[in-house]
């Protein structure tokens, strides 16, 4: 039982990009709570057990310290030996020390619990900087997907003295398909954290058609946000729950048509039992491809106007590439504002705009014939990716 409710607890942990980009964080406190609810009732009853067996020792031990001084006294009173007040003396004294003795025996527990509970009641007390639940932010009926990095400087809370972002502009109109592609370490994945407002920048603005991200309600900002990572995030649960994870109210058909799309629904529909199938925990029981492609048909379902694909296809073995490059162009080829971060050549074909990062800012960008024919940066950064983009390219 409690290893049920750890395990929620642990994938919501684990994976709270995820769960924070799909504005899940409601459903994982119901899951939690529900199975808190399992414990609550069994421990319940245990605690019962426990509380009474001690309640009947120590009556038992009170009892015959009673019967223990009754007698005594008894005896004093028949035989004329005149120990009254001695014997109250010693009950006092036994008592009180009693009293006194017992808490000393307790305080390594007591200690032992105080500092767990003051690491605990910090995270408990502590007051986030960023608000999801602010419903005076705007909920605008209508999102036309423009996107604008406007000189924007960051650093991670942990490392504020190393600037991953400075002074840095992007812009990306509604319906445009950009591609980021830069050395490791250059500020790719931080742009994909503060388009999702997992983070603040430390000065500039991060804009949405043309206001400031932080006016939003943050839960409606990431209700309009697809999400795919580079590592795939699965939760230990069936098929069926990792895909409606995007959108709990949708139907058996829309479920299966996201992963058609996805190229999934084969692999999903040749397993014993499809889309209920278990996957293990975090998914161990399927391949990095069939993981992949199941996070995407989750996207897919979500349906929503903004793109986000932060490598997604990078960690993916070759003999899977190729289908979830597939399911990855029919994502990317909609009416929708993508940016992915990619260093595959068969991806940037269908791009509108490449922009090459180094050291926190912009150092090339324009269309993938383009900076091919620079000869620059860009074309170091693909070269040892040009060739199997093209095999893989010419294979779709």
């Amino acid at each position: 039982m409690h290893r049920k409710a750890s395990l929620v607890l642990e994938d919501a942990v684990r994976n709270i990009y995820t769960v924070v980009a799909f504005c899940a964080d409601n459903k994982v406190m119901e899951l939690y709570r529900v199975q808190l609810q399992k414990i609550f009732k069994r421990s319940f009853l245990h605690g019962m057990a426990i509380g009474f067996g001690f309640g009947f020792s120590q009556f038992l031990l009170f009892a015959c310290n009673a019967l223990l001084l009754w007698y005594t006294a008894y005896a004093v009173k028949k035989y004329y030996i005149d120990l009254p007040t001695a014997l109250k003396e010693y009950m006092v004294f036994s008592f009180a020390t009693f009293a006194l003795v017992e808490p000393f025996g307790l305080a390594p527990y007591i200690l032992k619990r105080r500092k767990s509970l003051i690491s605990v009641f910090e995270i408990i007390d502590r007051v986030p900087k960023i608000d999801p639940d602010d419903h005076s932010a705007l909920k605008p009926p209508n999102v036309y997907g423009s996107i604008e990095l406007k000189n924007v400087d960051f650093s991670y809370p942990t490392r504020p003295e190393m600037l991953i972002l400075s002074n840095f502009s992007l812009k990306v109109n509604g319906g445009q398909t950009v591609a980021v592609v830069g050395v490791s370490g250059s500020g790719k994945s931080t742009i994909i954290s503060l388009i999702e407002r997992f983070y603040d920048p430390v000065t500039g603005q991060v804009l949405l058609d043309g206001r400031d991200l932080k006016l939003f309600n943050l839960r409606w900002l990431r209700s309009h946000m697809g999400l795919v990572q580079q590592e795939p995030i699965i939760f230990s649960t069936t098929i069926r729950e990792n895909i409606i994870y995007a959108r709990h109210n949708a139907s058996e058909a829309e479920m299966k048509e996201a992963a058609r799309i996805a190229n999934a629904h084969h692999f999903i529909s040749s397993l014993p039992h499809g889309y209920d199938t278990h996957v293990g925990m975090r998914g161990v029981d399927l391949t990095p491809g069939q993981k992949q492609r199941i996070a995407i048909a989750r996207v897919v379902l979500k349906n929503a106007p903004i793109l986000l694909l932060d490598e997604a296809s990078s960690s993916i073995e070759s003999e899977s590439s190729r289908v979830v490059q597939e399911a990855l162009d029919t994502l990317i080829m909609g009416n929708k504002t993508t940016i992915l971060i990619a260093h595959r050549a068969a991806m940037m074909r269908h791009v509108d705009n490449v922009v090459v990062l180094n050291g926190g800012r912009i150092v090339e960008e324009g269309a993938h014939d383009a900076l091919m024919a620079k000869n620059g940066l860009y074309v170091r950064l693909m070269q040892p990716h040009f060739g199997k983009g093209i095999r893989q390219h010419r294979l779709i």
